[in-house]
């Protein structure tokens, strides 16, 4: 059976606040049914083979009656959707989750064991029901959800685990699709509500933290997987002999099929983590970008370059203030409550901030542009190297490795050893900034290396979180101070500057106290004959 809707995510009450006024308004009959809760368990292998085969499939509980049901994975359009569904009432679900009713089910997954299903995670929802009719007799249902997810497997780090959300959906029950279509848009335009991208499925994916290749399930990847030199790239392991062009692009095409499936949750911004991946896919695109550019054709790496650096300030002014408002928190925690009260101007320019970035990552996404962009990419990445590449793209990854990342860690030991106590706090940042590329170098050629690496990825992270930790609070000082410096100086404003010159002094001891350590973690790092041991395992 196939299921055409629209779904939009409710981010603020007042979002539907008239809603059914509006649709009255607009000469459509609605008609208020009970309400309903809805309990749903999704389920699949440990191997995910109901996923792989197109599929969600989960135990639904609602008002006493049961039913098991496959749905097809993915919301497949801007705003309508058209997703297959078959579904079967049973009489009671078996205790331990793990077994497949006799019927069209078993026939859809035959494939699947008796034994072989488990229980991911279950979403507790409750349900406004209207029934919408218009004037062409199209009936739609329109449901408001308030919807929990819960994990019931252990949530991969640094998955939440737990995940409430509002929801508007509308399903065409019978009639033209262009009502459908005509009652979403007056919805999205006249209520401001945002298209939703992810399914309850997806969504539940996202709250345990598992990732069982959902890009794959995006069409711009499937079209580019198809090609030969992708399929020839991913099915060879690349030793030290093979040509550094070949683990460029391979890593390219991770880190862009990375960005591919983080998007929906990036637009979604349920969780902060979606941002935060797609922007260290973004970062790594652009870190490969630069590092493989004596092997990669010049003129569209340069612009692909620049236009992946618009993504990812888009994602950054987001996941910076993501952190931000998180940290702020806690400071707001460690100061006495009735001081804390004192800073609710300061937290409401946060929020507004956090939005009006939001609202530009979202322009961003839906743009003309970064269509354009992930069409050029993928084609740059399906076609693979030509006979036009630079003179270095015959270098070998040994040889690459050893050029590359020597002298990334040359620099960094140059800039370490040169910082003193009365160097400025922007000696430390650049010094974040060189330990990141010569992270990333490790990165790329990990695949090839394996984890001989590792150890010195280790070390490299404790040194960048230390470096790290002392730029945001640098951040955190130099916010604090700007917003200060436009409070006006004023009786009633008084006991606010205060608590905000209280939080300044302590963003400031904690950016003191970081850049004390560091000469600790720096001498830790800077080893005798360490370069001479990456050398040597590069070798």
């Amino acid at each position: 059976m196939s299921e055409i809707e629209a779904k939009f995510l409710i981010e603020d009450s007042s979002q539907i606040d008239g809603l059914i006024a509006l649709l009255r308004t607009n000469g459509l009959e609605v008609r208020e049914l009970p309400v309903v809760d809805v309990d749903d368990r999704y389920l699949d292998t440990r191997d995910w083979r109901v996923f792989q085969a197109g599929w969600s499939y989960r135990w639904r509980e609602s008002n006493g009656a049961r039913k098991a049901g496959l749905k097809s994975v993915g919301l497949n359009g801007d705003v309508i959707h058209k997703r297959e569904e078959v579904e079967q009432e049973v009489a009671a679900f078996p205790a331990n989750g793990c077994r497949v009713p006799r019927g069209p089910l078993a026939e859809a997954l035959g494939h699947v064991r008796r034994a072989d299903l488990r229980e991911l995670f279950r979403v507790r929802n409750r349900r406004r029901l209207f029934a919408v009719r218009n004037g062409e007799g199209a009936n739609i249902e329109l449901a408001i959800d308030q919807a929990t997810i819960i994990a019931t497997i252990k949530p991969v780090k640094p998955a939440p685990g737990h995940l409430e959300f509002d929801e508007l959906e509308i399903e065409l029950k019978d009639g033209p699709e262009d009502s459908l279509r005509q009652l979403a848009h007056v919805i999205r335009e006249q209520c401001g509500l945002l298209p939703s991208r992810l399914s309850k499925f997806e969504r539940g994916l996202q709250a345990i933290g598992r990732s069982p290749q959902p890009a794959r399930m995006k069409r711009e990847v499937r079209l580019l997987e198809e090609a030969d030199f992708v399929r020839d790239l991913q099915a060879r392991h690349l030793r030290k002999k093979a040509p550094v062009t070949r683990l460029a692009y391979r890593f390219l095409l991770e880190q862009f099929e990375e960005l591919i499936c983080r998007e929906s949750q990036a637009w979604e911004g349920l969780e902060p983590e979606g941002v935060h991946q797609a922007r260290v896919a973004t970062r790594r695109i652009r870190a490969a970008l630069r590092a493989f550019k004596q092997v990669l054709p010049a003129p569209p790496v340069k612009q692909f370059n620049q236009e992946f650096k618009w993504v990812a300030d888009r994602l950054g002014d987001v996941r910076d203030l993501d952190v931000y408002r998180e940290d702020f928190r806690g400071y707001v925690s460690e100061i006495p409550e009735e001081e804390g009260a004192y800073l609710n101007n300061y937290r409401q320019h946060l929020t507004d901030r956090w939005r009006e970035a939001r609202g530009e990552l979202r322009a961003c996404l839906a743009s003309e542009r970064y269509r354009q962009l992930k069409t050029d990419f993928a084609e740059f990445l399906r076609r693979g190297p030509d006979d036009d590449m630079p003179a270095g793209g015959k270098m070998t990854i040994r040889r690459a490795a050893k050029r590359f990342i020597g002298k990334q860690y040359q620099r960094v030991i140059r800039d370490g050893r040169s910082i003193s106590s009365a160097s400025p706090d922007e000696a430390l940042h650049e010094l974040r900034i060189d330990c990141k590329r010569l992270r990333y170098l490790f990165e790329f050629f990990q695949p090839t290396y394996g984890k001989s690496l590792a150890p010195f990825i280790k070390r490299l992270k404790r040194l960048q979180d230390v470096l790290g930790e002392f730029q945001d609070a640098c951040v955190a000082t130099q916010r604090l101070r700007q917003y200060a410096g436009a409070v006006p100086l004023v009786p009633e404003n008084r006991e606010e500057l205060i608590v905000l010159g209280q939080l300044i002094g302590s963003q400031r001891r904690r950016a003191i106290d970081r850049r004390a350590g560091f000469h600790d973690h720096w001498e830790r790092f800077d080893r005798t004959g360490r370069r001479r041991q990456i050398l040597a395992i590069l070798q």
